[in-house]
C-alpha cells in the first residue's frame, strides 16, 4: 500500500498540482509539420519542455534535453534506468469557437479542470511530477532508478521517439499514463493514408479536420456552382449561398462510433448531385455513420483485439486539388500488408491515389508478465476493484516499445472529451492519479 506520508504529501499539495497542469495547459503546444524558430515542433512545444524539466530539475533529478524532440529526467543517474514512465506535452489541435472556454487557457468548473492537454497527456504529466516529489518529500529511497520520459510529438508520428531511442536506450520495463486502466496490453495496428485526386467537381475550396486521428466536428465548402442534388437539408447541414456547411460531433478515432463525421455527413449530402462524382465516390467509400471499412472491403475483426476502425479524419480542395487523409486501426486477425492492398485497390477503382504515411503492426504484451502483473496489484490496492488487461483500438505511446503498457490515466465508463471539445479532467482524479503513479514507482522501484 502506498505509504501514509507520501498519501498526504500530494493531499496538501493538490492545489500546486493543479496550479501546475493550469501553466502547462497554457502552452498551445501543437507540434508544426516543419521547425519553427529552431525548435523541431514549435516554439510552444519547446516551451512545455523546458518548463516540466525546470520543475524535475528542481526536483533534484538529471535532466537532459534530446535537442527538444524529448526530455528526459532520472532519479538516480547513477544507476541504469529501470522503469521507463513516458509522457507526452503536444497536444491536438482545438477549433476554439467549438469550446465553451479557451482551450489553451485551464478553467475550473463544476470540480473539473478544461483545456487541451487535461486529459491527453498534460494531467498525466502531472501527476507523475508530483508523485515524484512526494517520495523524495517522504524521503523514501529507490533500489532501481526511474527516467521520466517527456516528448513533444506523440500526436503526429512520435518522431521524438524515434529520435531519443537513436540517442539512449529505452528502460527495460516502461509504462505510459497515456491510455486507460487497469492496463492496456493489446493495440491495433494502424495505417495512416493520405488519398489525392485533381478533382473536376465544382468545389473552390472543401475543408475538414484539423488532426489525422480524430473525428472532425466541422466541414465546409465553397461551391463553383449551384447544388442540385436531391439529398435532404438536415439539421446538421447549414447553407448559405454557395458555401455549405456540416455541424458534426467529434470523437477520438479509436472510438469513432461515438461522433458524427462531419466529412461524411457532407460528401454524402454533396453526392446526391451528378456534378460531385468525387464526392459521391469518396461517399461509397467511406458511407456516413459506417466506422468498419466495409465500404473499403477491408471490415473484419477477432475476439482478442475486436473489430476493425475506419474514418476519413481530413479532407480539404485547394485548387482542384483534393487531399484527404484515412486512419484505419485494424485487429491482430489481419496484416498491415492486406489491409493496405485492398485500401489502394478501391481506391483506385474510383479514379484515386492512396500512399501510406505511417504502418505499425499490432503491440501485444503478455498478461503474465512480472510488470504487467505488479501493475495490475497496484490498480487494484488504490481502487478496490478487479484489474485486468485490456485491447483498444487507439495508439498509445509504447505501442513500439516491446514490453510497454499503457497504464491509466482514464479510469472506465468515463468520458474526458479527449482529442474533443471541452477536453477535461476532474479534479479528485488528478490527486488519485498522483497516488497510483506514486505506488507504482514505489513497488517496481522502491525498496
Amino acid at each position: 500500500m502506498l505509504p501514509e506520508t507520501v498519501k498526504h504529501h500530494i493531499h496538501m499539495h493538490w492545489q500546486e498540482a493543479v496550479d501546475t497542469l493550469s501553466k502547462l495547459i497554457g502552452f498551445p503546444s501543437v507540434a508544426t509539420p516543419q521547425p519553427q524558430d529552431g525548435f523541431p515542433y514549435g516554439k510552444p512545444a519547446a516551451e512545455a519542455l523546458d518548463f516540466m524539466l525546470e520543475q524535475l530539475s528542481a526536483l533534484g533529478m538529471t535532466c537532459t534535453n534530446y535537442d527538444y524532440h524529448m526530455g528526459a529526467a532520472d532519479w538516480d543517474d547513477t544507476l541504469p534506468p529501470h522503469l521507463g514512465i513516458l509522457c507526452h506535452l503536444d497536444v491536438v489541435p482545438a477549433v476554439q469557437a467549438n469550446w465553451t472556454s479557451d482551450p489553451f487557457t485551464a478553467e475550473i468548473r463544476n470540480d473539473r479542470i478544461y483545456g487541451r492537454g487535461a486529459i491527453d497527456d498534460k494531467g498525466p504529466a502531472v501527476a507523475v511530477l508530483y508523485a515524484l516529489r512526494a517520495i523524495k518529500a517522504a524521503g523514501i529511497p529507490l533500489r532501481k532508478n526511474v527516467r521520466f520520459l517527456l516528448g513533444c510529438n506523440e500526436e503526429n508520428g512520435s518522431t521524438d521517439l524515434a529520435y531519443y531511442l537513436a540517442h539512449a536506450a529505452m528502460p527495460p520495463q516502461v509504462f505510459t499514463p497515456d491510455g486507460s486502466y487497469p492496463i492496456i496490453h493489446l493495440e491495433k495496428g494502424m495505417l495512416r493514408l493520405e488519398f489525392t485526386k485533381q478533382t473536376a467537381d465544382p468545389i473552390v475550396r472543401f475543408s475538414a479536420g484539423t488532426a489525422p486521428n480524430a473525428v472532425p466536428a466541422d466541414a465546409s465548402v465553397s461551391l463553383s456552382a449551384a447544388f442540385c442534388g436531391t439529398a435532404e437539408q438536415g439539421s446538421q447541414i447549414t447553407c448559405q449561398g454557395n458555401k455549405l456547411a456540416y455541424k458534426g460531433v467529434a470523437a477520438h478515432v479509436s472510438t469513432p462510433e461515438s461522433g458524427d463525421n462531419a466529412i461524411t455527413g457532407l460528401l454524402t449530402y454533396l453526392g446526391s448531385d451528378a456534378a460531385f462524382a468525387d464526392c459521391k465516390a469518396l461517399a461509397q467509400l467511406f458511407p456516413h455513420g459506417c466506422t468498419d471499412g466495409s465500404g473499403l472491403g477491408i471490415a473484419c475483426a477477432d475476439t482478442e483485439s475486436g473489430a476493425l476502425t475506419c474514418i476519413c479524419s481530413m479532407l480539404h480542395v485547394e485548387n482542384g486539388m483534393l487531399t484527404g487523409c484515412v486512419d484505419i486501426r485494424f485487429p491482430v486477425c489481419t496484416t498491415k500488408e492486406a489491409v493496405l492492398e485492398q485500401v489502394q485497390a478501391a481506391f483506385a477503382a474510383k479514379g484515386f491515389r492512396c500512399e501510406a504515411r505511417i504502418q505499425s503492426n499490432p503491440h501485444h504484451t503478455p498478461k503474465g508478465t512480472p510488470f504487467v502483473q505488479d501493475l495490475l496489484a497496484v490498480y487494484e490496492e488504490q481502487t478496490g476493484t478487479p484489474g485486468e488487461c485490456i485491447a483498444i483500438g487507439g495508439g498509445t505511446y509504447v505501442h513500439d516499445i516491446a514490453g510497454g503498457v499503457a497504464f491509466g490515466m482514464e479510469y472506465p465508463d468515463w468520458d474526458y472529451h479527449m482529442h474533443g471539445d471541452d477536453e477535461f479532467l476532474p479534479l479528485e482524479q488528478l490527486e488519485e492519479n498522483t497516488c497510483m503513479m506514486a505506488a507504482a514507482i514505489l513497488r517496481i522501484c522502491g525498496e
